[in-house]
């Protein structure tokens, strides 16, 4: 009985999609996602659950799968099926469009985005993301239409973490929280707001002596990524190269993504590294293994295209850019074919990167002008020493002689 019911819920799952407009490619993933599904949590009466309960069996079924390329597939057919069975979205997300408009709070991010941009001197993408958070804070605080800069206070951010965004990750809100100081510091600077109530509330992470080490890649964990790529393979050759410039140069995703044939100076060994995060250039030395995996790319494996981005695509549009979500998940499918159950995205090549030259006793003012920060404290949270493991292997200190 329980075969037939669950047979046929997926059928009606399967007209669900198709009615819906979803493409011949993705109901018959979704299915065999909902499907396996269903089969794992056979002991549980899923079909007969109120919401919350299949919510929570989900998001526990969601917890346990460790990371593959699939991972986010799973979780979309999931969330397509409890929208399906239950009528509500799994997750509700704050979206300022889901808000009236309200052309004071547009003014505002207007002159916010002014600030980023030739004060902040962040990159687009970073001013994008910026003002789409502090405008889904503003419209949220502020729904009868009655904003103005002054008017926020102490509440109203409390009410918004505490409250509206309860449901997102401890990383999301970490990044929430970066871009409304960011916001309260820009009215402290433009208006003279004062904000010290409010930048004192606990908003931000430990500070950097407690908080936890950043994630690296022990020597042997880099061995196994790195030999992970198939060299045989033209986009082995290409995804290899992009690996050795995360963590040979300690570049970000959108560094890798930009880099073009241009910014390369082979009779000087260098490279340029134009497009940044804070818009300001800087010259690093081309490490011989990193050139030489560059090399073999452009070399032999690099499409003939016109274009002078330095990484391209293979498949879908040949010779044509790669985006930084393109770069990301090169690394990812090879963190995964490497078996790296801990590794949790490019950041660890860049802290790896930071690791090795502190390990080497560079001095921070160089690690941070080679990671491109702006700030040593930055680059201090980046290269930390554990200050546990210190305490283990560190002698009595000695007492002083009279």
């Amino acid at each position: 009985m329980k075969n037939e019911m669950k047979t046929k819920n997926v059928t009606e799952f399967r007209e669900y999609l198709m009615k819906n407009g979803y493409s011949k490619h993705i109901i018959p993933m979704y299915i065999r996602k909902v499907t396996a599904f269903l089969e794992c949590k056979v002991k549980y009466s899923i079909l007969q659950m109120n919401c919350s309960e299949l919510k929570r069996i989900i998001c526990e079924y969601i917890a346990e799968i460790p990371l593959t390329s699939q991972k986010s597939m799973i979780q979309a057919a999931l969330h397509t099926y409890y929208y399906f069975t239950s009528g509500n979205q799994f997750t509700k997300r704050l979206n300022a469009k889901d808000y009236d408009l309200d052309m004071s709070i547009e003014l505002e991010i207007q002159r916010f985005r002014e600030y980023l941009k030739k004060v902040a001197k962040l990159s687009d993408n970073t001013i994008v993301s910026q003002c789409n958070t502090v405008k889904t804070f503003l419209y949220s605080s502020f729904p009868k239409k009655d904003f103005s800069p002054e008017k926020i206070t102490v509440e109203h951010v409390h009410i918004y973490f505490v409250r509206t965004i309860s449901h997102v990750s401890v990383a999301s809100k970490k990044t929430i929280i970066v871009r409304i100081r960011s916001y309260i510091r820009f009215l402290e600077f433009s208006d003279g707001f004062k904000s010290e109530a409010i930048l004192k509330l606990p908003m931000t992470s430990p500070v950097w002596k407690r908080a936890s080490l950043p994630k690296y890649l022990s020597d042997t964990e880099l061995d196994r990524l790195f030999s992970s790529y198939d060299r045989n393979k033209p986009s082995g050759i290409r995804n290899y190269a992009i690996a050795r410039c995360l963590k040979d140069l300690g570049l970000r995703c959108s560094e890798v993504a930009g880099l073009s044939l241009d910014d390369f100076d082979w009779m000087q060994g260098i490279v340029a590294i134009k497009k940044t995060k804070s818009h300001f250039k800087r010259i690093l030395p081309l490490h011989a293994i990193t050139g030489q995996a560059i090399e073999a790319y452009l070399l032999h494996f690099r499409p003939a295209t016109s274009e002078r981005i330095l990484f391209v695509r293979f498949k879908n549009r040949q010779g044509e850019a790669m985006g930084t979500s393109q770069v990301r998940n090169t690394v990812r499918s090879a963190a995964i074919r490497a078996g790296l159950d801990n590794f949790t995205g490019t950041h660890m090549l860049r802290h790896t990167a930071a690791k090795e030259m502190i390990n080497s006793g560079v001095d921070l003012k160089t690690i941070a002008d080679v990671l491109g920060h702006e700030s040593i404290e930055t680059t201090c949270i980046y290269t930390k020493l554990d200050f546990n493991q210190l305490q283990d292997v560190a002698g009595t200190w000695p007492e002083v002689i009279v």
